[in-house]
């Protein structure tokens, strides 16, 4: 059985790698709309779970892992990715001397072996000051364009105070959940 995951996310991809199995990567083309949900968890389970099944409907026989990614700020609100170089501005400075929660939902689904599992993982980052001239110099670089809440963590880790959880999950793939999510369904590829 092969394994697929449903994402065009390099950073996602960078960690399956990591991991050294062997899948492919094949985007899957939905709406990821909140289908009502408000709760953070239940949006990133609901998003992912609706990526895996879209792509397992084109490949049944795959074992196919949806992954969706929030960040929520200090205040409450949900950051998605940014629209302009303005928006992304005005989240990154939230963070100054903050903090933000991170959520991701996985999923992992079989239409041959019947399997449709979820979870998810919850992370937060407290970070440190940083000036606005460390600001631009992130924004330059452009990785925040397809960055929920406008964040590449790597690239920001010198305004990073404290982790609490799955630094993968921060990343994007949550590893100890997807182990998990295996072990749970018996699922093989």
């Amino acid at each position: 059985m092969s394994l697929i995951l449903a994402s065009q996310s390099q950073q996602r991809k960078k960690i399956m790698e990591y991991l050294g199995v062997d899948f492919k990567c094949i985007p899957a083309h939905i709406d990821e709309h909140h289908a009502g949900y408000t709760v953070p968890h239940k949006i990133v389970q609901s998003i992912a779970l609706r990526k895996a099944q879209a792509v397992a409907k084109e490949h049944p026989r795959a074992l196919v892992i949806g992954c969706d990614t929030i960040v929520v700020l200090s205040d409450g609100t949900i950051s998605l990715k940014p629209k302009d170089k303005a928006a992304a501005k005005r989240t990154i400075q939230m963070y100054q001397n903050s903090y933000c929660r991170v959520y991701s939902g996985l999923a992992i689904v079989s239409i041959q072996n019947g399997v449709e599992w979820v979870g998810y993982e919850k992370a937060r980052i407290q970070f440190n000051s940083f000036s606005d001239k460390e600001i631009e110099a992130y924004l330059e670089v452009g990785n925040w364009k397809q960055s929920s809440g406008s964040l590449t963590l790597e690239e920001v880790m010198p305004w990073v105070k404290k982790i609490e959880g799955d630094y993968f999950n921060i990343l994007g793939l949550p590893i100890y959940l997807l182990k998990k999510g295996f072990c749970e369904t018996g699922a093989k590829y």
